[in-house]
């Protein structure tokens, strides 16, 4: 058998590889019913966008150490470090990320505040250039992605 089907065949039997990758799509797309839900209004984008609810962030990590939990047992290296891992990427979406995209609604009504008084267009954003401001999550946002990430990975662990 020729490298490549031989290397693709072993990322498809990777059971905590395609957990990851299926919680990280499902999430994805469950974003944009869950938009329109809450705004009446249907987005597309939010099939890429990061942000919003649920976090595919959460779901993706927790779902690869759950599988693992499986594939190498929780006494493994492997699945303590997918652990610190996810709690590292955790911390991150609801931590530093959430401050970042805060920072840039401040610092987008600043420009506009700018924009609207005239100053120089040296100090304004140019039409278009706003930051973007759905960086990271809400709490609750990393929690549904975290526990669709544990149903999946479960599932992924017991049955792929």
């Amino acid at each position: 058998m020729s490298d490549v089907p031989h290397f693709l065949l072993g990322l498809w039997a990777n059971t905590a590889l395609m957990a990851a990758i299926c919680a990280i799509v499902f999430t994805q797309i469950l974003k944009v019913p869950i938009h329109y839900l809450t705004t009446r209004a249907w987005d597309i984008h939010k099939l890429l966008d990061a942000g919003g609810m649920p976090s595919s962030h959460a779901a993706g990590v927790v779902a690869l150490a759950s599988a693992l939990w499986f594939v190498v047992g929780p006494s493994s290296p492997v699945f303590a470090t997918a652990v610190v891992f996810a709690a590292i990427v955790l911390y991150d979406a609801g931590g530093i990320r959430r401050h970042a995209g805060e920072h840039a609604v401040l610092l987008n009504r600043i420009a506009m505040e700018f924009s609207q008084r005239g100053e120089s267009a040296a100090t304004v954003q140019e039409e278009g250039e706003r930051l973007k401001e759905i960086l990271g999550h809400e709490p609750s946002e990393i929690i549904v992605g975290a526990f669709l990430g544990l149903a999946i990975g479960i599932a992924f662990g017991k049955w792929w």
